[in-house]
């Protein structure tokens, strides 16, 4: 993987991480988004039916045959049932934003989309869910994740050598939150080296270090689930000797930093053999399906 030489000027920047003009793209994404929101608008209330109750004493309610005996000295012979809502949870949208993700894929819309670009439709579907039927109720959060080709000690300031990195481009916790945004991302990392901007090889589950820390730093809900988009396979370089990060080692990671995390994966391109479910869990859903049924209804079978 190329570093950069001395005098390349390499700079973070948000920026390349989305498309500038090619409306007719855009209006093509948008589209598929609107699609995907009709759908999830019906489903995304069963996040919000997974119901804990208990029974607590009560001066109304329901007579308690087992308090009776205490009626002389205590009006709590009744009982009523609480019930809470288990929307305590935050969802953390991870979408492959490699180079691979650039490649056409089928929609039900019959438009030209990449598969990064579906990517983004589906979180801004769900994020527009979220704001308009649920009132925001659900903490949102989406990144895209990227290894660059290009790394310097002028870019981080060390010598740690080639990187990955985890870019939040939405978050519903802010006030200004633009789930249309999401319609315009591009498979650019966010780095820019001479004001041009760099590409991705596939990080996949190398972010997950960072992933966690952000977690552990950020998220006040109680839950958490880790919904993953993704082509497949991992191909990128790591570390000062360019360690070569593929798919066993996100299967490794997957295991280590996602253990006891609810999380599930939205396999594009077709791909949900034997291999990528030992790479990435059972919980693998075929973007090429109509997965928005058997998506909601994995979301809810980790909140019941």
């Amino acid at each position: 993987m190329p570093r950069s030489n001395q005098s390349d000027k390499l700079v973070f920047s948000a920026k390349p991480l989305f498309r500038e003009g090619r409306e007719h793209r855009t209006e093509a994404v948008t589209n598929l988004r609107n699609y995907f929101f009709e759908k999830f608008k019906r489903h995304i209330t069963l996040l919000l039916e997974q119901t804990k109750s208990r029974k607590v004493p009560s001066q109304k309610g329901f007579l308690n045959s087992r308090q009776l005996h205490k009626y002389q000295y205590s009006d709590n012979i009744f009982q009523k049932t609480i019930k809470k809502e288990s929307s305590d949870t935050t969802i953390v949208f991870l979408i492959d934003g490699s180079g691979s993700m650039d490649g056409w894929i089928d929609t039900p819309t019959n438009q030209d989309v990449t598969m990064v670009e579906m990517c983004g439709a589906v979180a801004s579907a769900f994020a527009k869910a979220n704001q308009t039927v649920l009132k925001g109720q659900i903490p949102v959060e989406v990144f895209i994740k990227s290894a660059p080709p290009c790394y310097g000690q002028s870019l981080t300031g060390t010598k740690n050598g080639s990187l990955v990195t985890l870019s939040r481009v939405f978050s519903s916790s802010k006030r200004n939150a633009d789930f249309d945004s999401l319609c315009k991302l591009t498979t650019n990392s966010p780095i820019m080296i001479n004001g041009r901007a760099e590409g991705s090889y596939t990080s996949e589950y190398a972010v997950l270090p960072a992933l966690q820390k952000w977690i552990m730093q950020n998220v006040k809900t109680k839950k958490c689930i880790v919904f993953n988009l993704t082509d497949g396979e991992a191909y990128c370089s790591l570390g000062i000797d360019d360690y070569q990060f593929r798919s066993t080692d996100t299967k490794a990671m997957r295991i280590k930093y996602l253990r006891g995390i609810p999380n599930l994966t939205l396999m594009l391109g077709g791909r949900e053999d034997a291999r990528m479910k030992d790479i990435y869990g059972e919980n693998m859903i075929n973007a090429n399906t109509d997965f928005a049924g058997a998506l909601f209804r994995t979301f809810a079978g980790f909140l019941s």
